[in-house]
């Protein structure tokens, strides 16, 4: 009976050790699912004011980038939060700005859940002064910043479609597994973004 009874128990384990290595693998297929089925509203086409799903869902690359503030980070950096992520190019003017500060105010409207969401700009800052960088920084405590001149792999991540994702002015999300899932456009209201953010707070555990 010990034979047998050590035999059973192996073999749940072994099954166990399967299930949690399938889980991990499907980790991604399941946020992907629970913006389809639990967030109908959020298909493409579906609604003027809210983000647009990226089908499939994409895992960012590898990267190791030095902040404005001197911080290293690298890919796991997107790992355990939510990131609302914006990209920009040359200098940050007004509609740069703007976004930026929808991107603040979105975060701030989350209540009990803003430490869920992380702030992230990739800037390709070419051609801006340090005076005009440090301002930014300044104007907007709290933001990472970090400059993606040359990171033609990571920025290809973002090319959706034929518009360079450095000028279009677009702002993402990024989910606490690190992959794209969600771009809005620089029409659409902050108020969207917040509603959809509401909903997937509320519903995901993850993050």
């Amino acid at each position: 009976m010990s034979a047998v009874s050590n035999k059973n128990t192996g073999q749940r384990r072994a099954r166990l050790s399967m299930v949690l290595v399938l889980a991990m693998f499907a980790a991604p297929l399941v946020v992907a699912w629970l913006a389809l089925s639990v967030f109908p509203d959020w298909r493409p086409g579906s609604t003027t004011n809210r983000g647009d799903l990226v089908e499939p869902v994409r895992l960012l690359p590898a990267f190791n980038l030095e902040t404005l503030a001197g911080t290293e980070i690298d890919e796991t950096f997107l790992r355990g939060k939510w990131t609302i992520l914006y990209l920009a190019q040359g200098v940050c003017d007004r509609p740069c700005v703007k976004q930026l500060y929808n991107i603040r105010q979105i975060r701030l409207a989350q209540g009990q859940n803003i430490d869920r969401l992380r702030r992230l700009m990739f800037w390709d800052r070419t051609g801006v002064s340090d005076a005009q960088q440090q301002e930014l920084q300044t104007h907007f405590p709290g933001q990472v910043i970090a400059p993606v001149a040359g990171e033609k792999a990571l920025l290809q991540a973002f090319a959706l479609d034929e518009q360079d994702p450095l000028t279009a002015n677009r702002i993402y999300l990024i989910d606490p597994l690190g992959n794209l899932m969600m771009k809005y456009e620089p029409d659409e209201k902050p108020q969207g973004m917040i509603k959809d953010l509401e909903k997937l707070l509320k519903y995901s555990g993850l993050g």
